[in-house]
């Protein structure tokens, strides 16, 4: 038995599945399917100070920098996220490096940011080389804009003997990234994107865990998992969520389909997922939530609901946003965010309750969002603006208490209410100048009457007095 058994063996009561949760570098004994990956890292970083690894929320990119390359390299290494204070991350970081106090090398690195190299190279011994690792690097694009500026060159500068960084980024921000001055140069040729994992990945992902801590799954637990994966490559963190809950249930050395579905396989492990994150979060960010799942569900018309893309201009990614994301419930794509799979829908009893609750203001919202991107995409025409029984219905929609409009849905009703007014207030003067126009119509044609019959009543008097005999 191998050393990596032996080991794995030896806790073999533990699941060797993380679910959801990304790999972290004590997870490298049970980290398989990126090798190809971890390889091509170490050789490009044999010749390249600055790497960018990049791939879609939920690629895999967190597991493959902590648990594939970190414990790949043999020099020092250092991970950080940047979060909205990475002068702060970085000084933390460094602190436990060094033994400097944080406090300090706060006020030092933002002296300057070529002290961030500067710091790290004094802190090694000669001749040696050391790795940064910056993970979940689109966090900086929350940080005030002087700290985000800041960063950048302090990576930038930092790219350099003997430190080598290496970024891990979201796909969507990758043109972000490489727009920036400070990074434009370092980042050229050094994008290595995560592609999607193969048949063979996906296998070795769910099998050689478990036949490394001495277990096997059954042939009709593979091939049913790797069909919903290959259905939905989202899937994957939550075939393993389900497995770790298989193993959990299994007394056996062997994984079998009927356990798998005693545990509700992934729909309880996605449903699992996003109960989890939502118990966390505060009443306040649970009215977002619910907000956002409303918004990633196509409401199906005597069919079943589906999953729907939302732009980011619809919704972009928030704090509450981004913990669902972390949990990889939701996939933030280059264009914006998608349910990761279609059990969130199925066997989220939370969600399930909110859709059933009032499906007509779902659909008055649906509509309304609809409508509100059809106006800004034709440039604001009035035309598109509401009226009469859905504006009605989408303001009385926009007064309750759950409704949460977006800045789009808010500028459309605010213009299509603004234009109800307006040709109210129209019609109102229309109808005034017509009263008037009456009025005086009415007023001229009495006043002719008038002098008509006074001229006549003249003229008969001028008769009446010829005609008088005289005396």
């Amino acid at each position: 038995m191998s050393e990596r058994r032996r080991a794995a063996a030896g806790a073999a009561a533990e699941p060797p599945y993380p679910g959801p949760a990304a790999f972290g570098a004590g997870d490298a004994g049970r980290f398989f399917g990126r090798e190809d990956v971890v390889d091509l890292l170490r050789n490009r970083l044999a010749g390249a100070r600055f790497l960018v690894v990049s791939g879609p929320s939920g690629s895999g990119v967190t597991s493959v920098l902590r648990a594939g390359l970190v414990p790949a390299v043999r020099e020092p290494a250092v991970v950080l996220r940047p979060g909205r204070r990475p002068l702060e991350e970085c000084a933390a970081r460094l602190a436990a490096l060094t033994g400097t106090p944080a406090v300090r090398l706060r006020a030092e690195l933002a002296a300057g940011p070529g002290h961030l190299h500067l710091r790290i190279r004094q802190a090694l011994p000669p001749d040696a080389e050391f790795l940064l690792v910056v993970d979940q690097f689109e966090e900086v694009f929350t940080a005030e804009a002087p700290e985000r500026a800041w960063f950048f060159a302090a990576l930038a500068r930092a790219a350099q003997a003997p430190v080598r960084v290496v970024v891990g980024l979201r796909a969507d921000f990758a043109d972000a990234c490489a727009r920036h001055p400070a990074l434009a140069e370092p980042a050229r040729n050094a994008v290595i994107p995560l592609a999607p994992l193969t048949a063979g990945q996906v296998r070795a992902a769910l099998v050689r865990p478990a036949a490394e801590a001495g277990r096997g799954l059954e042939n009709a637990l593979v091939a049913t998992l790797m069909a919903e994966v290959a259905r939905q490559p989202g899937a994957l963190p939550f075939a393993t969520e389900a497995l770790r809950r298989t193993w959990q249930a299994t007394q056996g050395v062997t994984l079998t389909l009927a356990a798998y579905e005693a545990t509700g396989g992934i729909t309880a492990a996605v449903a699992g997922a996003a109960e989890a994150v939502f118990r966390r979060l505060s009443p306040a960010e649970q009215d977002e939530a619910r907000s956002l799942f409303l918004r990633l569900v196509g409401f199906g018309d005597g069919t079943p609901d589906t999953r729907r893309h939302v732009p980011y201009a619809e919704l972009g990614v928030t704090p509450v946003v981004a913990q669902f994301v972390r949990a990889r419930v939701v996939t933030a794509g280059r264009t914006g965010l998608d349910l990761a799979h279609d059990a969130v829908i199925d066997g989220w009893p939370r969600l399930r309750g909110w859709l059933a609750a009032d499906r007509d203001a779902l659909r008055v919202h649906r509509r309304l969002t609809e409508a509100a991107g059809l106006w800004e995409t034709a440039d604001r025409d009035s035309a598109v603006l509401y009226r009469g029984r859905h504006l009605d219905e989408a303001l009385a929609w926009a007064k309750r208490s759950d409704a949460r409009p977006n800045p789009p849905e808010r500028r459309f009703l605010q213009a299509s209410a603004g234009l109800r007014a307006a040709e109210e207030s129209a019609t109102r003067r229309r109808r005034r100048l017509s009263v008037a126009t009456t009025l005086t119509a009415l007023l001229g044609a009495a006043s002719t009457a008038t002098a008509i019959f006074r001229r006549r009543r003249g003229g008969f008097s001028r008769i009446s007095t010829t005609r008088s005999p005289s005396r």
